[in-house]
Order: structure tokens, then sequence, then C-alpha cells
């Protein structure tokens, strides 16, 4: 009866789809000790039970593995995608074969993915976990008579912080927000070992190239950008990095890499990736300085950063890449700028992902638990820690303890 009823309940591609979600799923579920971990000794105690939770992150195995641990939880889950271009179909009917609300489709139109999203509005969550705050951002335009019911909201992603920062500053973000982003189990791993690895694979599986002797441009050198930018001199790459940021500037100079404007840097690359969480990284005024022959890719959240739309008709010569002509010379986008990782392979790493989805679980747990003041909160510390404890341990790693005298150094300051 359940199965019945989410299926009459949700919007989807094709639900024979689900058994290839659940082989997806379970390998997922196989290689996440931590978040198996702290459900068992976490999740269950009670708090998220009857909880109405809304979870809008890419929806791909790992989201869904998180999805089916909140509901076992007892929380009444509904799910959509962040992004129609990085959402699985069979990872949907899994999910939907699971008794769990779904609405989302690969390559739904910018119309219809809306129009999923406000109906995941219209259930009325109390708890959001978001990705570039989508779903929170279309409660409160659209629908700010629900926003006043949010007991929380947790964000993924760098563009979700910004833009909960900017509901804040404007008097609108009335409910608790954690910037699950900005938590240490997040960014320093998600951001520069997950994104920044599987961008670059998912470039090179597209396009069939070697990195090795070519030349990268990498638009925006925070967590993101720097990750890429390693990866691409590991693999023998001559990297060049744009940033608009003069402390992130400084920070690559240091870090060994060569700094200039976007025209000048774009020049001589054979690869053009952004990594801003912002919008026009990479517009028409700068199309005319590309070299023939270049790739242009996108690794940051928006499938706004290149003005793909500015380049024209294109041709696809190969999966997810079509060639585009720009002033006689050839210019190939992949998965036509979306989020290349996602859109062009199958995201960040399960490890990875293991501790940035161990985040957004405790971090709906700490909402769905109570006294979370309105406003913009940071990840609370100690539950950062537990989950890196918790990764050590699986891992077999033992720390030392501090000794006393580091313990009465720490807490004075006279010694």
């Amino acid at each position: 009866m359940a199965v019945a009823d989410a299926a009459a309940r949700s919007r989807i591609a094709n639900i024979e789809l689900a058994a290839e979600g659940e082989r997806r799923i379970a390998w997922v579920a196989r290689h996440s000790p931590v978040l198996n971990r702290l459900a068992r000794e976490r999740l269950g105690d009670g708090a998220l039970r009857g909880k109405r939770v809304a979870v809008v992150v890419h929806l791909e195995a790992k989201t869904a593995y998180l999805t089916t641990l909140l509901a076992d939880a007892g929380a009444e889950v509904v799910a959509a995608g962040s992004n129609p271009l990085s959402t699985q179909d069979s990872v949907c009917a899994a999910l939907v074969r699971r008794g769990i609300e779904v609405h989302a489709r690969h390559g739904a139109s910018p119309d219809e993915f809306t129009t999923d999203l406000l109906d995941v509005a219209e259930k009325a969550p109390q708890i959001v976990i978001d990705d570039g705050a989508e779903l929170t951002r279309r409660i409160v335009e659209h629908r700010p008579e629900l926003a006043v019911r949010l007991e929380g909201v947790t964000e993924e992603t760098t563009t979700g912080v910004a833009r909960l920062r900017a509901l804040q500053d404007a008097g609108l973000l009335t409910f608790p927000a954690i910037a699950a982003n900005n938590a240490r189990c997040k960014h320093m791993f998600d951001n520069p070992h997950g994104t920044g690895q599987t961008a670059l694979t998912a470039i090179l599986r597209l396009t069939n190239l070697s990195a090795a002797g070519k030349r990268f441009c990498v638009v925006g050198y925070g967590w993101v950008g720097r990750g890429l930018a390693r990866r691409a001199e590991g693999y023998g790459g001559r990297v060049t990095v744009v940033e608009l940021d003069p402390v992130q500037a400084l920070r690559a100079h240091m870090d060994g890499y060569r700094v200039a404007p976007l025209a000048q840097a774009v020049e001589d690359a054979d690869f053009v990736v952004t990594a801003t969480g912002t919008t026009a990284a990479v517009t028409a005024d700068v199309f005319p300085h590309l070299k023939d022959r270049v790739i242009l890719a996108n690794a940051g959240h928006h499938d706004r950063e290149i003005d793909v739309g500015a380049l024209g008709d294109g041709v696809e010569v190969r999966a997810g890449v079509v060639r585009h002509g720009v002033d006689g010379k050839r210019v190939y986008v992949l998965v036509d700028g979306a989020l290349v990782n996602i859109a062009g392979g199958d995201g960040n790493p399960i490890e990875i992902m293991d501790l940035s989805f161990s985040v957004q679980a405790l971090s709906a747990h700490h909402l769905a638990s109570g006294g979370v003041p309105p406003g913009l909160n940071a990840f609370p510390e100690q539950l950062d820690r537990e989950i890196a404890h918790t990764k050590l341990a699986t891992l077999g790693i033992e720390l030392d303890e501090p000794s006393a005298a580091q313990r009465q150094f720490a807490a004075g300051w006279s010694t």
C-alpha cells in the first residue's frame, strides 16, 4: 500500500527502472561506514520520527541512500533533484518502490523543475535538506506562508549558503538554517577531494583526451578550484588560475600557479573549467580570446557559469560534447555547461559523500531536536569532530589524547 501511495503522489520517469536504482543504492550502502554507524547510534532516538523532511540534492544513489536512512529513522520524506541533468531516473524509481515520494525526472524543463519543487513545498516540510537553496528560496518567494512552518534548513553548497546569507540580510531568513557546507567535514573533503577529482575525471572521460602537457585555466580558486588545480597538475597539466578575490589569487600564486585575468588566461588554454559557484563566469566577451579546439566545462553549482546560449547552435560530436563555432574556431562544451562531475559522471566518490551526508544527517537531527535559533548557524563543532572520529575509527586509525599539561595550557591565558 505504501508503494502504491508513493507512486500515486510522485512524478518520475519510469517505475520499472527501480531494479537498477536498487543496485546503485546497495553499492553506496556498502561503502558508507560513517553514515551507517551514525544512523545506528544517533538517528534512531526518535527526534526525526514523524517529521516532514524534504531532500533536494542531486538525486543520484548517494542522495537516495541518505533519504532512505532518514525514512528509516521515522521521518516522512519527500525528495526532488537540485538539477534535472544530474537526476538519475533509476534511483528515483527505487525510492518510490521503497515508499518514498519523489518529484524528479532527468532532463526536466526549467518549468517542470520549478513545478516539481513547488509540489514538494506543498507538502509543508518542517526540515529541508537543500542544495543551492533551490527549495528554500522558492518557499520564501512563492509560498511565504509555508516558511513560518519551517523548523530548519540545512544547506549543502557554497552557492546555497550565499543565498541564505542574502535572505538573512534582506530580513527573510526567519527560520533556523545550518551552513552544512561550512562544516570542516564537508568543505575540506567534498569540495577539493570530491569535486576536484570527479570533475577532472568526468572531463577526461567525456573527451577521451589526456591531461598531460595540456594547459588548464581554472576560473575560481575556492576549495573546488584548488582541488581542480592540484589534480590537473598531478596529471601533468599546466595550470593558470583566474580569481576575483585578491586573497584567493595570492593563495593560488603561493601554491605555485600562474594567475592572470580571464581574457589572457584563456588564450592558450586547452581546457577552461569554471568553479566559481556563481553566474556569468565565462561570457560572450571572452569567446573571441578562446583557443581553437578549447574545451569548456563547469565544475561550479550553476549551469549559468558558462554562457552556452551565446555560443549559438552546436553539433554533438560525442556523447556529452557539443562543438560550437566562434570566429572560425572550434569550441567544445561539455554536458551543456551543467555540473560536469554529476551530469557527465557519477558525482563525488561515495567515501567523500559519506562525510558530507553525515553532516547533513546530523544537521537534520540537530534541527529536529530543537533549540537552533532563527538565522544562519554554524554546524556544531562537536558534531564535526564526532564525524571525523567516526571516520577514523572505521579506518582503524587511533589518536593520542592531549596531556594534562596541554589541556591546562589550552584553557589558560597566563601559562
